[in-house]
């Protein structure tokens, strides 16, 4: 193994929805260098992305297939950053290079698909895969988790989470989003893009449970038919209840992702859009605003700059890099190395979470995950 992770990237080209940031948290702190590259199946698109994002054209590849024959050799990990549908088809090309792979979420989109990824690791249980959980790289989303380990507010009763935003309520001065996206799937799309982040951040507060789910879909405002309004309600075995909203129907919410922790000690809130404060509050409902300056050693040690200059979006999906990084480089046989990064079977258990709620819309009651 290199020093430095030899990385390629998949899809996320010039014009992609997430492909710049992920070049930039990738690039943040020196834990990667650039392979080869495969931005799109379009050559000039894929040619004009290494111009964009400064990394060298290794000649045109007319297929995956190809490029992986060519290149495997040459890199440590691909991260897959094509549309949604094509991850369960990538993934499985990759690791029959015996190649690692991230990729974005969701792992899949369908119980059939994962049932496939699930047989993949099975026959070669060395490969080593991740999923994107950028969000839970935020230091004071990581003080949350902390503080509820700790017993800071108590036996835990109830978790809400919520996700609303407005991109399908302003399709008339934006457009519709790619094609992918106007089709829902087995899991409706809405819930494999929110969705799968919300489950991984109830993960890890409170770990996995078995549980059973309540589901309502709507269809409220865009004009291609796909659900826009999700809510769920989750009854788990440990008797913690979870409420989930996600939406992109709502006008004024750009990415109102917030997260309120119920306790019979208290409870804790945190919300993306102020990233440095989270709330607690105690038995008497006296509320205290804890600042990025007081938290916990390992909360903030992915800092990169005192407390008084706020933590972005994008340096917290390098903290997640930074974490993949160090358990990537671990010896083999260590097992999991850093408190941050999942197992990719709890990406796969999400998406057995979202189909359940999904069969709960559809016959009208709780369903087992």
């Amino acid at each position: 193994m290199h020093k430095h992770i030899r990385v390629g990237i998949l899809g996320g080209g010039f014009n992609s929805a997430i492909g710049a940031a992920h070049l930039a948290a990738i690039r943040m702190d020196g834990k990667f260098v650039f392979g080869p590259c495969l931005f799109s199946h379009l050559e000039e698109e894929n040619r004009h992305s290494h111009e964009q994002y400064g990394i060298v054209w290794n000649g045109k590849h007319s297929n995956l297939d190809e490029w992986l024959n060519e290149n495997a050799s040459k890199l440590d990990v691909v991260i897959i950053l094509t549309p949604s549908p094509l991850h369960k088809e990538h993934i499985v090309k990759i690791a029959n290079h015996d190649l690692a792979f991230i990729t974005e979420k969701p792992v899949a989109c369908s119980t059939k698909d994962v049932a496939e990824i699930r047989n993949l690791f099975k026959r070669n249980p060395l490969i080593k895969g991740y999923f994107i959980h950028n969000y839970s790289g935020y230091p004071m989303f990581r003080e949350l988790v902390l503080r509820v380990k700790g017993g800071s507010i108590g036996k835990i009763h109830h978790v809400r989470i919520q996700m609303p935003s407005d991109g399908f309520a302003r399709e008339r001065v934006i457009g519709k989003p790619q094609a992918w996206r106007q089709i829902d799937p087995e899991v409706p799309m809405i819930m494999l893009d929110l969705g799968t982040h919300m489950h991984h951040l109830v993960a890890m507060i409170l770990g996995l449970n078995p549980s059973k789910v309540l589901g309502r879909m709507n269809k409220m405002v865009n004009s291609f038919g796909v659900f826009d309004n999700v809510e769920i309600w989750e009854q788990r075995a440990d008797n913690i209840e979870v409420t989930y909203w996600m939406s992109k129907a709502h006008l004024g919410e750009k990415n109102g992702l917030c997260v309120e922790v119920y306790g019979a000690d208290g409870s804790l809130t945190w919300k993306q859009m102020e990233p440095d404060i989270l709330f607690e509050s105690d038995l008497n409902s006296n509320v205290s605003v804890i600042n990025r300056g007081s938290i916990s050693k390992e909360a903030s040690r992915r800092d990169r700059f005192k407390p008084g200059h706020p933590t972005g979006y994008i340096e917290a999906f390098a903290n997640f890099y930074c974490d993949l990084a160090e358990d990537f480089l671990a010896p083999k046989g260590v097992g999991a190395t850093n408190n941050w990064i999942r197992p990719i079977e709890d990406a796969l258990i999400g998406i057995d979470f979202l189909s359940a709620a999904a069969r709960s819309h559809n016959s009208g009651n709780w369903e087992d995950v």
